[in-house]
């Protein structure tokens, strides 16, 4: 019993701590939580498909996303020291963040609620002006968190934590810039095989025929959580080891969906 109401004691401590350092992106990330329940919900009373899956998993995907960076984010700046969170910058930042991902699942939840595509929906003037304006805010909200992990490697007090943190979010953001760029360059996050998520894998939808840049910009994305989770050993060589993993997985999987094969076939 005191073991439960030790750890319950310290998931609160953690989740004000969040919440203390930067309301906007905890209040923003809650509510992203709620709409992804909400989709969860949709999906079952609405049976219409699109690309082979419920119109409605996609923003379920993105809201669940988007809510665990901003969340990570909150944690990033909570380690920075109070003169630099309550400073213009970080405040600028967060007031970004809020607005680019507001803007961004209005958008993907629209076009669901449609029944049509949100990415590379190029066909008319006003839906390639959508998907430009998307596409410009997810490039902004990529400089923010490598902004972020710049400042707690500048001024936070030094720790391995705060090294893996910075390290993390400059390496995620830098490598997903590269696989989301080439992912609007071609066009398709698809490279061969069935051009469905019918037969993708479960949960993740990641082709199983062909080639699937989804999985190298994953992988890249989550490299800001993986990296400071491996500090949480208290050891140099396994934050070195989850950064060149990472590294070399993100690779891996680019090279591998350019070339045409799935992470998985079945």
């Amino acid at each position: 019993m005191s073991d439960t109401i030790a750890k319950r004691a310290v998931t609160a401590s953690f989740l004000h701590r969040l919440r203390a350092a930067s309301p906007l992106l905890w209040w923003t990330s809650m509510a992203f939580l709620i709409c992804f329940a909400l989709c969860l919900v949709l999906q079952t009373v609405d049976q219409r498909l699109f690309n082979g899956i419920s119109v409605w998993i996609k923003p379920a995907k993105f809201f669940l996303s988007l809510a665990l960076h901003m969340l990570t984010l909150a944690w990033g700046i909570s380690l920075l020291p109070q003169t630099t969170r309550s400073g213009w910058t970080v405040r600028v930042m967060a007031i970004y963040m809020m607005v680019a991902a507001c803007g961004e699942m209005i958008y993907i939840a629209g076009r669901a609620a449609l029944g049509q595509a949100s990415h590379f929906n190029t066909g008319t003037p006003l839906s390639s002006l959508l998907y430009s304006l998307m596409g410009l805010g997810a490039v902004g909200m990529l400089v923010v968190t490598a902004i972020i992990g710049t400042l707690i490697l500048l001024r936070a007090s030094p720790s391995l934590m705060t090294r893996a943190a910075g390290a993390g979010f400059i390496l995620a953001a830098v490598l997903t810039f590269v696989t989301a760029g080439t992912l609007g360059g071609m066009g398709s996050h698809w490279i061969g095989g069935d051009q469905t998520d019918a037969t993708g894998l479960p949960l993740l939808g990641w082709s199983t025929s062909g080639g699937d840049l989804r999985v190298s910009h994953f992988v890249s994305l989550h490299l800001m959580q993986a990296i400071p989770l491996a500090a949480l050993t208290g050891r140099s060589l396994a934050v070195l080891a989850m950064a060149i993993a990472g590294i070399a997985a993100a690779a891996a999987t680019y090279a591998q969906a350019l070339m045409g094969y799935p992470l998985v076939a079945f």
